[in-house]
């Protein structure tokens, strides 16, 4: 039977001369001092050199399946804030005096109150439309151009949103 059986791979550290001092464990110091550490993202980074940048078809819908649920949240949101506002001026304005700025403020509460409620919702619908996920690499989703293009898609997802819950106006 060989030496290290039922043990864990691992390589014995060696003294400065050249002898094995001991087999390491987790949390273990190098006692001789000749191996440096290596970062935490040295793989990721290193792997990532050979990835290649996601083509401009690939980032446009990157930006889209951003964009899709953003659309709905900025509809929600709108809609619902300037709903609940003129109610509560309404309601509200005929008992205390409320500005209609302090109405649409307190209409902006219940509005977020309600998409955090839904943002849940508003994704599973767009993927029950057929929005898929993106073919791209872990990577290559944390490359700055796929960032952008993903926050890119989210600006433009809420700011369609938002024009599109002021129908009520």
């Amino acid at each position: 039977m060989c030496d290290g059986a039922g043990q864990l791979a691992g390589v014995r550290w060696r003294s400065a001369f050249g002898r094995p001092s001991k087999l390491p464990s987790l949390g273990d110091v190098d006692p001789t001092g000749s191996y440096c550490t290596v970062p935490d993202d040295w793989l990721a980074r290193k792997y990532g050199m050979h990835q290649a940048r996601p083509s401009s078809i690939l980032l446009s819908i990157v930006s889209l399946y951003n964009a899709v649920p953003f659309v709905g949240f900025g509809f929600l949101d709108n809609f619902v804030m300037i709903i609940a506002g003129d109610q509560i001026e309404m309601m509200l304005g005929s008992v205390v005096v409320v500005s209609t700025m302090a109405a649409a403020a307190l209409g902006n509460t219940i509005s977020d109150v309600m998409g955090i409620g839904s943002a849940w919702y508003v994704e599973r619908l767009a993927i029950r439309v057929g929005m898929q996920t993106p073919k791209l690499s872990p990577i290559q989703l944390d490359m700055p151009t796929s960032r952008r293009a993903a926050n890119m898609g989210r600006a433009l997802g809420v700011t369609l949103g938002c024009l599109l819950g002021m129908t009520p106006l």
